[in-house]
């Protein structure tokens, strides 16, 4: 079988985790990437078979130097990446002005900029076939009211892997945009609504696993996925 090595920020929780839950089992060498050491710790203990090797990354991606430093180390042991999943990002509500304005710089550095930094410092990584998921939003396509900030990182975001997409096309390597609505993790817990209104992670994880086994001639370009009722505005 052919050694497939991904790369998954944001990995130790939500949908990071749930991505690498469902590729674990066909990959030959698995890079996981999180601020917290513990997560990433207990990420391996359930993900971790024979054959897989499992390599944990505790960087700040939010700084170019934080960047660089995951790509030294990456590189150590995988000059090639067949898969990269940027899952990093950050929600913060409020007013676009006033007293209560989201925090947009720092939406946007770690949303958009640490994800031109981390595809720049592993350009060299990426072969004909090699396969990038970006982890936008459906805030990509539309403003939510009270997430003025987020709205705007995110369809920055959508901007930039549309070029991406353009650049990486001559080169054999596909894109894909992956655009989840509300989605289930723990900073949901105390929502006074059904937790079938959100997505699980799994969800969103199972749609990126069936567009990554397409075949080279054909790319799943956006996936939009969202719970059957709708977003929660």
């Amino acid at each position: 079988m052919k050694k497939i090595t991904a790369l998954i920020t944001g990995a130790s929780k939500g949908i990071g985790f749930a991505v690498a839950t469902r590729f674990a089992p066909v990959l030959s060498e698995l890079h996981l990437v999180a601020r917290g050491k513990e997560g990433l710790e207990t990420a391996r203990e359930i993900l971790a078979r024979p054959g897989l090797k499992i390599h944990l990354h505790c960087h700040d991606l939010t700084t170019e130097q934080g960047v660089s430093s995951l790509a030294a180390a990456v590189k150590k042991t995988a000059p090639k990446l067949d898969l990269l999943v940027s899952n990093t990002g950050v929600y913060l509500p409020g007013t676009l002005v006033g007293e209560s304005r989201s925090d947009l710089r720092h939406m946007m550095e770690l949303n958009v900029l640490s994800h031109c930094d981390l595809l720049n410092e592993f350009d060299d990584c990426f072969e004909h076939g090699s396969y990038i998921f970006e982890m936008a939003s459906v805030a990509a396509k539309k403003l939510f009211i009270g997430k003025p900030g987020y709205s705007i990182s995110k369809h920055a975001q959508g901007a930039m892997i549309e070029a991406l997409r353009h650049e990486m096309r001559p080169r054999g390597v596909r894109v894909t945009s992956v655009m989840p609505g509300p989605t289930w993790s723990h900073s949901w817990d105390g929502a006074e609504f059904p937790k079938e209104r959100l997505l699980d992670a799994s969800h969103v994880a199972e749609m990126m696993f069936a567009a990554w086994q397409l075949p080279q001639e054909a790319v799943l370009e956006e996936i939009v996925i969202r719970p059957f009722e709708g977003d929660i505005e």
